[in-house]
């Protein structure tokens, strides 16, 4: 088996392959005492085979370890760019995550082009191929996916980060209730803000932060642990405006037993109350809930993950033991309470 690095370097060869069509030579302009007459295009060859059965065929090739196969589907320029000697270790590469058990077409532009993505059986790569009128590939590109693993349900003792009733803006797990789920730390992740017996969460017009009842709000530790993060000296956005600079703005990091961290993000500038390697009790007040970082209005942002470093986790669903539940105008206490958007939560009675 080759290294993955020889591998690497035949797909950056692969990939400045890619074709293109040769340069249109210039017409002449010849000077006439009459008009030329208008003569139609030639028609385009006709192709002879569809990029989705090249694909397939090139997937099976490389399933059997067949390099003569692979290349012999490949245009002049490919197997220039790729030569035969140099198969063998492209195919371990393609392999490197065992056979390729499904091939499945996501988008392209028609019979010529089309992207593809080809599961393995321990992971994923991206196909995005061309061929030409002979039916060889003109193009190809290669990428390996990155598969999530699975969400795992939190097992803490949590409680909920605040007091009073809060709503839940964004939360679950499809895109149309939670604007998070495509971020890897993030997937799990809710922002919760403040709302009056009438559901309404800010006073006025609320063009200014004290407008929102959740500003200045204490934000709260859902469990025991250790702070390992902290950042405060982000300023405060106007409502309406964002600074993508520091995208939690101020926020805490908190880790718990059994390796999951907390975070909560968008806190008031100058308002936290711990600092780093503090030991911190679940109810223990770690700041005000602000308008900071990546934030249009105010609101807490909180989620769990399986790391200390927020762009190098995978997001981990929150549970709470119990909290009190208003959904479609009926108010009960439940448990294994897991955040959806629209909810107004609050800590039990």
């Amino acid at each position: 088996m080759k290294s993955r690095t020889a591998s690497r370097a035949l797909l950056a060869a692969l990939l400045a392959a890619a074709c293109s069509s040769p340069p249109v030579a210039a017409t002449p302009v010849c000077p006439s005492a009459a008009p030329a007459p208008v003569m139609s295009a030639p028609s385009p060859p006709a192709l002879k085979v569809n990029v989705d059965d090249v694909v397939k065929e090139l997937v099976a090739a490389y399933n059997a370890r067949e390099p003569k196969r692979s290349f012999a589907l490949m245009s002049a320029a490919m197997q220039n760019a790729l030569p035969l000697d140099k198969e063998p270790a492209w195919i371990d590469g393609m392999l490197s995550k065992g056979p390729l058990l499904e091939t499945r077409r996501v988008g392209g532009d028609g019979p010529t082009h089309g992207i593809y993505e080809v599961r393995a059986e321990r992971g994923a790569f991206r196909f995005e191929a061309n061929v030409d009128s002979d039916g060889r590939i003109s193009g190809l590109q290669v990428k390996e996916l990155v598969v999530p693993p699975p969400v795992p349900l939190s097992t803490l003792p949590l409680a909920l980060p605040f007091k009073g009733e809060w709503l839940v803006h964004w939360g679950g797990d499809t895109l149309a209730v939670n604007a998070h789920v495509n971020n890897p730390s993030q997937r799990r992740a809710a922002d919760l803000v403040k709302v009056d017996p009438e559901g309404k969460d800010h006073r006025g017009d609320g063009k200014k932060n004290s407008d929102h009842l959740c500003f200045g709000a204490e934000v709260l530790a859902a469990a025991d642990g250790t702070v390992v993060s902290v950042v405060d000296g982000v300023a405060d956005n106007e409502p309406g405006q964002m600074n993508p600079d520091f995208a939690p703005g101020n926020a805490v990091v908190i880790a718990h037993e059994g390796g999951v961290h907390s975070m909560y993000g968008h806190l008031q500038r100058h308002s936290l109350k711990v600092r780093e390697g503090a030991k911190v009790k679940r109810g223990t007040v770690l700041g005000l809930c602000g308008n900071s970082g990546n934030s249009s209005q105010p609101h807490l942002h909180f989620q769990l993950q399986d790391g200390p470093r927020i762009e190098a986790s995978w997001g981990v669903e929150a549970s709470f033991p119990e909290v009190r539940l208003t959904r479609d105008g009926k108010t009960k206490q439940t448990s294994g309470y897991t955040f959806l958007k629209n909810d107004r939560i609050a800590p039990p009675r």
